[in-house]
């Protein structure tokens, strides 16, 4: 912006026509928007500006700054951790029919997707399959 006076010129004719409103950097002397605008909104502040510049005998020069896209990290699922005790325990709690239909989904899923906690479930079910009593076959 040429002077501070015409900065707030222009800042007043915007909000006048119901735009987001800017700030001004003295330093800078410029205006500033805020991120969140939407494509449209900086396209018709764009284009009200080149308007009013036009007026007074001035051009319009913009300004983009860009920055790194900070995508949010998932956090982790917080895996309760047994110790081999525990699990055991866990394990031995479950009827037959629980303990197989456990056993059943967990070798359903593929290695690389379990858990720490699931696959050493899996093992101590599996183990528990091998320890397990046979009928007798008479």
């Amino acid at each position: 912006m040429p002077s501070e006076e015409l900065a707030h010129e222009i800042q007043k004719h915007l909000q006048d026509r119901r735009f987001p409103s800017a700030t001004y950097d003295k330093g800078r002397r410029a205006l500033q928007y805020p991120e969140n605008l939407t494509a449209s909104e900086w396209s018709n502040i764009r284009a009200e500006t080149e308007k009013w510049a036009k007026g007074r005998n001035m051009e319009l020069s913009e300004t983009l700054r860009l920055q790194l896209h900070q995508v949010p990290q998932a956090q982790p699922k917080a895996e309760p951790k047994f110790s081999d005790e525990e699990l055991k325990k866990k394990v031995n709690a479950l009827s037959p029919e629980e303990a197989e239909k456990r056993y059943l989904y967990l070798s359903g899923k593929p290695l690389s997707e379990l858990s720490d906690a699931e696959y050493q479930e899996r093992l101590e079910l599996a183990q528990r399959t091998l320890e397990k009593p046979k009928p007798d076959k008479k």
